[in-house]
């Protein structure tokens, strides 16, 4: 009997790191402030760091009324992500948020990651007009994911990555941590939290 082939005849989507925190200050309540990271190693548009940041979810408006932006080293790369990706994660608090539509975005002058993701991590990110820093604490045991695009937020990709939640996350902007704290949240089937680290995540277009 031949063993199957090790490659995956569909289309790379991107790949790299996409930790978040998704925070409510009532778990019945909206959303009162969202983060997502990426770290791209590859995609169409190149390779680059973005963060995604709403500080007032529920506002259609950006600076200096709301820090609703994204920052990134490679504008092509993070406005790419923004049509080709977030806003086709169907009900996604990301691109369902009146905020998606005023983002603006920064050029990122610093970012860089500290401490253990077996512990606490943190990803720093500065641009001229905002510095946001992203906690990730009390981190669980790491869960390795393989989803089929039925599985996944947009249901167009296979999903392949490695996860881990965090129970005590904090998003703090310009030295003032956002108001929130994580909710349960089922994936797959697994139950976790709205603040959880993806390392080595790569999205797959199936071949027809």
């Amino acid at each position: 009997m031949p063993l199957p082939t090790p490659i995956n005849p569909g289309t790379v989507v991107w790949t790299g790191e996409n930790p978040g925190i998704l925070l409510k200050e009532d778990p019945d309540g909206p959303w009162s402030a969202l983060a997502m990271f990426f770290r791209i190693f590859y995609s169409p548009a190149g390779r680059g760091s973005a963060l995604l940041l709403y500080e007032k979810p529920d506002l259609a408006a950006s600076l200096p009324e709301a820090c609703n932006v994204m920052i990134t080293d490679n504008e092509p790369m993070a406005r790419y992500l923004m049509s080709d990706f977030i806003a086709r994660l169907g009900n996604s608090p990301f691109g369902g948020s009146p905020a998606f539509r005023a983002v603006e975005v920064l050029k990122m002058t610093e970012g860089y990651a500290t401490g253990d993701p077996r512990t606490r991590y943190t990803e720093v990110i500065k641009s001229d007009e905002v510095e946001v820093e992203l906690i990730w604490d009390e981190l669980g045991t790491p869960t390795a994911l393989e989803l089929p695009r039925e599985l996944t937020g947009a249901r167009e990709n296979d999903l392949y990555s490695l996860l881990v939640e965090s129970r005590k996350p904090a998003i703090i902007l310009n030295g003032r941590t956002l108001p929130g704290r994580p909710v349960e949240r089922v994936q797959a089937g697994i139950q976790t939290t709205t603040a959880f680290l993806y390392f080595s995540e790569t999205w797959i277009k199936p071949a027809e």
